[in-house]
């Protein structure tokens, strides 16, 4: 209960604990540049991602700048996020 607008106000704002993520992936989230598109993803998909790079499993080009965006992330928080993400 209140995932998508706790989610919501994490994409946006970053809630002190996190950059917004429509900094890098588009104020969309439909991607930027390189960088990938996450508006509308499974949410499985985007706490699995997000985990991995967490926990350092990810090793692709980008994950060393997510991690840094990821590391104060509560599985909750990712949760909540993953939940507005796939609502886009």
């Amino acid at each position: 209960t209140g995932s998508l607008s706790k989610g919501a106000a994490l994409v946006a704002s970053g809630g002190n604990k996190t950059l917004p993520c429509g900094v890098c992936h588009g104020q969309d989230l439909n991607g930027l540049g390189p960088v990938p598109p996450i508006a509308g993803r499974s949410p499985s998909y985007i706490v699995r991602q997000l985990y991995d790079i967490q926990h350092g499993f990810r090793k692709g080009l980008w994950s060393p700048l997510m991690k840094p965006v990821v590391e104060k992330l509560t599985h909750d928080d990712m949760i909540a996020i993953a939940a507005y993400v796939a609502s886009r």
